[in-house]
């Protein structure tokens, strides 16, 4: 006799199975187009694949989460594509939170279990810069507030208990200081052999130096790597003496958040508000901060870089929005990065309107170079000509969130 219970309960595993496989198709779809706000999204009250979940918690920050996912996937099969992915997600986030001896042992671990990768050897010779650095530790976040010149992002901090006053700067995934700067904190140089890129896309030489002491207000870290760079090159060489730095991401996350204000305050430290996957408008893709922001009825990314002091549209912008390019004049725009400087083709638009942040702010006028020099999912790189106009901006790498407040 057969066991009607037993074909019932098959039935209903097969009809779960079925309907779930459009909802799997359409993450990974959105996986592999790197679309991770809509991933975000789609992977609430699904049970997703544990790539998809680690790679979403790696992109919204969320490091706790994500690594233990991520080692799963690469314990349960060591040698398939979705450890090779997953091994890339591990680096990443080592990497942009400056332990530097983790990532080049997780970039190792990858090429062993994937020797035959054809992307393998430009891999070591990106890494080659950061061997024998050490991995930067932070205390306990605690509220601070710190002053600023108004209108600049230079902020005071101590270096080995000797005052600098460096810009803090979103766009730069390693701290950075000339070499005279590193020689005044009494830092040790190293030759090394990598290269980093700057905001033109170029690529430039560095040596390295640790920092065994760096606090910023009452936040302490320890053993934070900088990269050196020569006096002569720009922003040093019209920097004065103790200015001649800069704090990136792996210390600007261990900040916790941070509020800039136009009333010469900086405050770091605060709590994070809750994640909400409806409210998130920041994540990291490769090696940038990006932010979600709207010009009229789309969506739109950009790389956020409070080290840029004005906006730059990309390629990418002229092909999306190719009737409002038509409006524009054929120009030529200058792009500064650390050590290097670069002139583009490009179009110049009288004025545009964005919303960012919950606030509406404008270019005018707006430059769209005729070239992709940032990520490939960004519209553009958005600097401080509009994060200044609000009265004050808040970066919560917690909730993942930037917020702009009106002016009064």
């Amino acid at each position: 006799m057969r066991d009607r219970k037993g074909v019932f309960v098959l039935v209903l595993i097969a009809s779960g199975a079925m309907a779930d496989d459009p909802a799997r198709s359409a993450m990974k779809s959105l996986y592999d187009a790197r679309r991770w706000v809509e991933l975000n999204r789609a992977l609430q009250g699904h049970q997703a694949p544990a790539l998809y979940r680690g790679a979403v918690a790696a992109v919204f920050g969320d490091n706790r989460r994500a690594e233990p996912i991520l080692r799963s996937v690469i314990s349960s099969a060591p040698h398939s594509e979705d450890a090779y992915d997953a091994h890339e997600w591990l680096a990443h986030m080592y990497f942009r939170n400056g332990e530097y001896r983790r990532f080049v042992t997780e970039m190792e671990v990858r090429w062993a279990a994937f020797p035959n990768k054809s992307e393998l050897q430009n891999e070591r010779a990106a890494v080659a810069g950061f061997r024998g650095l050490p991995d930067q530790s932070v205390g306990r976040p605690r509220r601070s507030t710190l002053p600023h010149e108004p209108g600049k992002t230079f902020i005071p901090i101590t270096i080995n208990h000797s005052p600098a006053t460096y810009f803090f700067d979103t766009g730069a995934w390693m701290n950075c200081m000339s070499e005279s700067e590193a020689k005044r904190l009494g830092l040790k140089i190293h030759d090394v052999e990598g290269t980093l890129g700057t905001g033109t896309g170029a690529k430039v030489g560095f040596r390295s130096a640790v920092a065994p002491d760096v606090t910023v207000g009452y936040i302490h870290f320890r053993n934070v790597s900088f990269a050196i760079f020569r006096d002569d090159q720009e922003p040093w060489s019209v920097l004065p003496v103790g200015r001649r730095g800069l704090v990136g991401i792996s210390v600007l996350l261990g900040l916790r958040t941070l509020r800039w204000n136009r009333e010469a305050t900086f405050e770091i430290g605060k709590k994070s508000a809750s994640a909400n996957p409806e409210r998130s408008n920041l994540f990291f893709d490769d090696d940038h901060l990006v932010v979600s922001a709207d010009l009229g009825r789309r969506s739109i990314l950009a790389t956020l870089d409070t080290g840029a002091e004005t906006t730059d549209l990309y390629e990418k912008f002229a092909k999306e929005f190719a009737t409002v390019i038509a409006q524009g004049k054929k120009d030529t725009t200058e792009v500064r990065g650390v050590g290097h400087a670069e002139h583009f083709d490009s179009i110049t638009l009288p004025e545009l309107k964005f919303q960012l942040g919950g606030l509406d702010v404008g270019l005018s006028p707006a430059h769209v170079l005729l070239m992709q020099i940032g990520a490939k999912c960004c519209v553009g790189n958005f600097g401080m000509d509009l994060l200044k106009q609000g009265s004050a901006f808040t970066i919560d790498f917690g909730a993942m969130r930037l917020d702009l407040e009106p002016n009064p």
